[in-house]
C-alpha cells in the first residue's frame, strides 16, 4: 500500500513539474528538428574544435591543464572531473559549437569540491539503486520503507548537486560564447546577433527541459523500485 502511495506522489510530482516548467513534448520535437540554414553557414567560419576550447578556457582563466580530446563516438561534449578532460565529439548542428564547448569549459572551471561531490554521489546513487533493485526483485530487501526513504534522500542530494552545476553552465555559456566570438572576430556582429538569437530560442526550450529530465530520471528510479517491491 505504501508503495502505491509513493508511485502516485511521484506521478503527480512529475505532472506538476511539467506544468510548472512549461515543458511541452511538441517543443521537444521542434527542438530536435530545428533547421537554421543561416546559422549553418555561419558555423563554416568556426576554427577547429580544440582551438576554440583552448581559447575559451583561457578566457575563463583556467590554468589547471585541462586535457582536450576529440572522439567521434561522442555526439556532443563532455567534461569529466576524475581525469580533468573535455571530450569533444560530433555535433548534430555545428553552429552550436561555441555555446556547447563554452558549457563544458564552465564545468572545467567550476568548484572542484562540488564537481567531485557530484561525481561521487552520482555513482553511489546508481550503485545503491541497482543493489536495492536486485534485492527487491528477489524478495531479499528488508525494511523496504527505510530503503525507499534512503533512495529518495540520495536522489534529492544528487539532483541538487547536478542542478547547481548544470544551471550555472547553461546560463553562462551563451554569454561566454558571445564574448569569445567578439574578441576573436571570427564572425561579424550581425552574424553573432543571428547566432545568439538561435541560442536564445534553443535555451528557452532546453533549460527547463534539462531540469525536468533530471527530476524525471530520479523519480522514475523511485517508481521502478516501488514496482519491484510489490512484485
Amino acid at each position: 500500500m505504501n508503495e502505491i502511495i509513493v508511485i502516485i506522489i511521484c506521478i503527480v510530482t512529475l505532472i506538476l513539474t511539467q506544468i510548472g516548467l512549461n515543458v511541452k513534448f511538441k517543443d521537444l520535437k521542434q527542438f530536435k528538428t530545428r533547421n537554421n540554414e543561416k546559422a549553418r553557414r555561419i558555423s563554416e567560419k568556426f576554427p577547429k574544435d580544440e582551438e576554440m576550447c583552448i581559447e575559451i578556457l583561457k578566457m575563463l582563466g583556467n590554468n589547471s591543464n585541462v586535457k582536450i580530446v576529440s572522439n567521434v563516438e561522442y555526439n556532443s561534449c563532455l567534461y569529466t572531473v576524475y581525469n580533468n578532460t573535455i571530450t569533444i565529439g560530433k555535433f548534430k548542428e555545428n553552429y552550436m559549437k561555441p555555446q556547447t564547448i563554452a558549457h563544458e569549459c564552465v564545468h572545467a572551471c567550476q568548484n572542484k569540491t562540488i564537481l567531485w561531490f557530484n561525481f561521487i554521489i552520482s555513482n553511489i546513487y546508481n550503485l545503491f539503486f541497482i543493489i536495492t533493485l536486485i534485492l527487491a526483485l528477489f524478495n531479499k530487501l528488508p525494511f523496504t520503507n527505510a530503503f525507499l526513504i534512503s533512495l529518495t534522500a540520495i536522489s534529492f542530494i544528487q539532483y541538487v548537486a547536478r542542478f547547481t552545476l548544470e544551471m550555472d553552465a547553461m546560463t553562462r555559456a551563451p554569454y561566454i560564447a558571445k564574448e569569445y566570438l567578439l574578441d576573436n572576430k571570427i564572425i561579424n556582429e550581425q552574424e553573432i546577433k543571428d547566432l545568439l538569437q538561435e541560442y536564445e530560442e534553443i535555451n528557452i526550450i532546453g533549460i527547463p527541459l534539462t531540469n525536468y529530465s533530471l527530476i524525471l530520471k530520479n523519480l522514475v528510479k523511485i517508481i521502478v523500485l516501488c514496482i519491484a517491491i510489490m512484485i
